[in-house]
């Protein structure tokens, strides 16, 4: 990832297990990618969790190529085939990159969506259970998340870092792991 490239989240809500989910996503995965061509997608599923986001998909652009138009400008829609509600979260800038590490693919993840009302970022930062941070803004006032957190870490730490991020009355906390998406959708 690239500091100066544009990271759009898209959240789904809805009650399908990943095998129903993905056959509904993926006309709609097909046709955003010949429009808008990110340079990297990923599908993000929760982890044992009630959140408001079943899946997250995050797609990396450069900057002067973004554009919002998985859903023709609307900020929410559905699926007609299915139970699926598409949530527009926006385009986000990152501010601070976390660092790689080896094995980062087994330790949990957990995405963090900030209201526009939470200023106080450094709590985040400052919070001891982690590995590593990534921390998106806003990019337009249209977004629906003044911050998005991204934070890796160890399985066994996870349990109490959701905690601590959940007392945070601005903010929306789950952990999520990657989906295994058809070849046909992976970006090179």
């Amino acid at each position: 990832m690239r500091k100066d490239n544009i990271i759009q989240f898209i959240g789904f809500i809805t009650p399908l297990e990943t095998e129903k989910f993905l056959a509904q996503w993926e006309p709609y995965a097909k046709d955003f990618n010949k429009t808008t061509s990110p340079e990297n997608m990923t599908l993000q599923q929760e982890v044992n969790e009630k959140s408001k986001y079943r899946y997250v998909s995050v797609h990396e652009y450069k900057n002067q190529d973004f554009e919002f138009n998985f859903m023709k400008g609307k900020s929410s829609v559905y699926f007609p085939e299915q139970k699926v509600r598409v949530v527009q979260a926006g385009g986000y800038a990152p501010v601070q990159i976390g660092t790689k590490y080896p094995n980062q693919h087994r330790d949990t993840k957990i995405l963090v969506f900030l209201s526009h009302e939470e200023y106080d970022i450094a709590f985040y930062q400052e919070l001891s259970s982690y590995k590593s941070l990534s921390i998106y803004r806003a990019y337009y006032e249209s977004c629906a998340y003044g911050n998005i957190l991204e934070y890796y870490t160890a399985e066994y730490n996870a349990g109490e870092l959701l905690q601590q991020l959940k007392m945070r009355p601005c903010a929306e906390a789950a952990a999520y792991k990657d989906c295994l998406l058809p070849k046909a959708l992976k970006l090179v």
